[in-house]
């Protein structure tokens, strides 16, 4: 195997860089400096959380960032009346299968559609069709998120390592749970 490192001007295949520990002793100095880079990062995210700052790419459905403030999260008015309707069809009784059934009748775009309506540029592996439409499991991924009912809750998952990308989910007691501001207080007449 050829190692080439441009910068110090060394090519294995010549061999002539003199003292060969110095290419191993540079990347491990190097590798060191990525782990600590690493675990400030993972700190600092974690006291963001502590602090009940929004560190997430993307808000919720029924949320924006805050322009002036990326770490905090705005009730967006068009897709929170959305959020409250779902939620005063399911207290009056509607499967999960009629609501997602009577948005898509009245045109109410899904969380994908309106996202990118917006300008949110979005990839989402839920996306099954070119025009994504209203779900059971979307409907059903509203009524169970925390955030609608008051609690954001972050930190569900992390990777084991800065060189390891495979995510790992952490035990619910260390997730971090912290207020927001309650999304669906008005109650809507609704029929299936």
């Amino acid at each position: 195997m050829r190692f080439i490192a441009v910068n110090d001007g060394y090519d294995s295949l010549d061999g002539q860089y003199g003292n060969d520990m110095v290419i191993p002793f540079k990347n491990l100095i190097n590798d060191a400096y990525c782990r600590d880079i690493s675990v400030k990062i993972r700190s600092h995210m974690e006291v963001k959380r502590k602090n009940g700052e929004y560190i997430g790419a993307f808000a919720a459905y029924g949320y924006l960032k805050d322009p002036e403030d990326k770490n905090h999260l705005v009730v967006d008015g068009y897709a929170a009346d959305v959020v409250r309707d779902i939620f005063a069809m399911k207290l009056a009784g509607c499967s999960l299968k009629a609501i997602a059934d009577r948005l898509n009748r009245d045109g109410i775009l899904s969380p994908l559609q309106y996202k990118k309506s917006i300008g949110i540029r979005l990839e989402s592996s839920f996306q099954k069709d070119m025009e994504p439409k209203w779900s059971y499991n979307a409907v059903l991924r509203i009524l169970k998120n925390e955030v609608y009912v008051g609690t954001v809750v972050q930190g569900k998952c992390t990777t084991p390592n800065y060189k390891v990308k495979k995510r790992v989910y952490k035990d619910e007691s260390e997730w971090v749970r912290g207020p927001m501001s309650i999304l669906w207080t008005q109650k809507v007449e609704s029929s299936c």
